[in-house]
């Protein structure tokens, strides 16, 4: 029986050894740890470079729309609808449905005070109240100056692990001067 039992072990043992030396399966064992993390890395990198992208159509809109709005002498409600649809065009490809934008104009007084003078929202973006004070940048006041104030909100629905991450608001502001007039009355 005793020898039975040696044999099985010695067997056994020439087995163990035998896999030991085997590195057959050593690459499928690899390639199964490493694609799932790659898999990550790669889509995460994805929804970064998604991100960034949609983060330079919100600053480009926001600059543009400030630029655009900038260079009227007065602004009524046809000119601001049309000021608003240029949005859509800045925006391609990316839908506007998820975008709110606020045109505002701001004024200073001789103390260099900013009150808002007049707001239009665009997209269920709330309208700042006219007559209130608003902080400007330092640096930026100067006693008896009218600025243009564009304030976007995009809130970006990330490709890969929206359940996990849920809508993320990407958001920008720039203050422009008038070009073409010292200020620019709403006339709407």
């Amino acid at each position: 029986m005793r020898s039975l039992w040696s044999a099985g072990g010695r067997r056994a043992s020439q087995l163990g050894a035998h896999w030991r030396r085997d590195r057959r399966g050593v690459a499928a064992v690899e390639f199964a740890f490493t694609v799932p993390v790659l898999l990550v890395v790669y889509l995460a990198g994805f929804e970064i470079s998604q991100a960034m992208a949609t983060y330079r159509k919100v600053s480009d809109t926001t600059v543009e729309l400030a630029n655009v709005a900038a260079q009227y002498t007065s602004l009524g409600s046809l000119d601001v609808t049309s000021v608003f649809n240029a949005a859509s065009q800045i925006m391609a490809p990316y839908p506007t449905q998820n975008l709110t934008i606020l045109l505002s104009e701001i004024t200073t007084d001789a103390n260099s005070n900013a009150k808002v003078t007049w707001s239009q929202p665009y997209n269920g973006a709330t309208p700042l109240v006219a007559n209130s004070a608003v902080t400007l940048p330092a640096g930026l006041a100067s006693p008896n100056t009218s600025y243009i104030l564009v304030q976007t909100t995009y809130l970006y629905n990330p490709t890969v692990g929206r359940n996990f991450v849920g809508s993320i608001p990407i958001t920008d502001q720039i203050y422009m001067l008038p070009r073409a007039s010292s200020s620019i009355p709403y006339t709407g």
